[in-house]
């Protein structure tokens, strides 16, 4: 099951990109890559994000190569009630504390939720007023739970189909996640300890997601997209191939010293080491060695390098200064919410349709995955039909949001 980085990092750009260094794009490609490696997001995107419901296939059929259809019939399964083991026994407590749900008797902890959401509640304290950071901590945690629940499932199911993945299947994917992200085993090692993670978890991570990879892959097999759906979808989703002005641009930034207690010297000394840097980079320094050097943006193990932005992506005065210039150009020293800025913009793109045949590729892959997510979300909803999951009184999952507008792939069941 692959996983396309640039729908992912677009899908959570908006919720991420209040927590990067230069504005609301978000670039953590690579962490995102293994969250969905892992099943959560990739399971919460077919149940709440893709917002897709599913066709099952006339039953003369056996391949998911179906085209696409505007009618909506949910899979029987889906609504049946969870079937509950015969067998009763006593869910052993783990260690770590209180559970916060037992799924066919493994105990999930408190302390296993609050380890996994750690992260993401420390920055949200910090960018958050306490009232808001604390019904987004709420969701967070529920968010948490039912992930957890689904990889303890799969996991499961790894182990009863005897999977194996070995050091050899761990190394393959890494070197390709960051080939496909331009990056060194040096720079993701750099990039993961400033995202507060071990590149011993990281690993860990991996290994468990394709485990889970190669489960899905038995139980979903392949699935195909012929050019006529690809066409339709084109001719359907045009904006979304309606590419607006874009620069790619590269920038050092600067922040304040958050030691310093007094904050007009913090923002006097960053600064004066910003001013500093672009006489340097006038003088002819190289820009991308001095932002590695540099920058406190996780963008320095690029030399700086944000790819490709577009107006409403970044905070106003980043995107006036990047629009604002030709390929080649830097920009002065440029103050935003972050800290302080040196900007080179490296390209431009006018706006304009891309052609069909360009984007091709990408909309067949694009067709697979959410084929392929609606398969797995009927899997995963067999899965937990079938499980026995109790949570303690007081903790039940919260409601969830009533479901969007669906796009409807007609693909075969799921494998029974």
């Amino acid at each position: 099951m692959k996983v396309s980085p640039k729908l992912l990092v677009s899908a959570k750009a908006r919720e991420i990109g209040a927590g990067n260094c230069y504005g609301r794009r978000a670039v953590a490609g690579v962490l995102l890559i293994v969250c969905a490696m892992v099943g959560t997001v990739f399971y919460q995107g077919c149940q709440e994000g893709a917002k897709m419901t599913v066709k099952p296939a006339p039953a003369k059929e056996v391949t998911a190569a179906q085209p696409v259809e505007k009618k909506i019939v949910m899979p029987a399964e889906a609504n049946k009630p969870a079937a509950v083991p015969s067998v009763e026994k006593p869910a052993p407590v783990a260690e770590g504390g209180e559970p916060a749900v037992t799924v066919n008797g493994s105990v999930i902890t408190e302390a296993e939720v609050d380890a996994r959401i750690k992260p993401n509640l420390d920055r949200i304290a910090r960018q958050m007023e306490p009232n808001v950071a604390s019904q987004y901590a709420k969701r967070l945690r529920a968010q948490a739970v039912g992930g957890m629940i689904i990889e303890r499932l799969l996991s499961d199911e790894v182990k009863k189909a005897g999977i194996t993945v070995t050091d050899n299947d761990v190394n393959s994917k890494i070197s390709e996640i960051t080939a496909q992200q331009g990056m060194s085993i040096d720079a993701l090692k750099s990039m993961l300890v400033m995202q507060g993670q071990t590149f011993e978890q990281f690993e860990q991570q991996m290994r468990k997601g394709l485990g889970y990879e190669k489960l899905v892959d038995r139980q979903i097999g392949q699935v195909d997209v012929n050019d006529a759906e690809a066409i339709e979808y084109y001719k359907e989703n045009k904006e979304d191939y309606n590419t607006p002005e874009q620069v790619r641009a590269s920038h050092i930034l600067i922040r304040p010293d958050p030691n310093i207690v007094d904050a007009n010297a913090a923002k006097a000394k960053a600064l004066a080491k910003a001013k500093d840097l672009l006489k340097q980079v006038k003088a002819g320094a190289d820009f991308a060695t001095l932002a590695k050097e540099n920058s406190d943006c996780p963008s320095k193990v690029k030399g700086g390098d944000l790819g490709f932005v577009e107006r409403g992506s970044m905070v106003p005065e980043f995107e006036d200064a990047a629009f604002g210039m030709q390929p080649g150009q830097v920009s002065g020293v440029v103050e935003t919410q972050f800290g302080q800025h040196i900007i080179k913009v490296t390209e431009r793109k006018p706006a304009g349709l891309m052609p069909f045949e360009k984007v091709k590729p990408e909309i067949v892959k694009k067709l697979e995955e959410m084929k392929k997510g609606q398969l797995f979300r009927q899997y995963v909803d067999k899965l937990r039909a079938g499980a026995k999951i109790e949570y303690p009184a007081g903790k039940e999952p919260m409601p969830m949001r009533p479901p969007g507008p669906a796009r409807e792939v007609e693909v075969a069941p799921a494998p029974k």
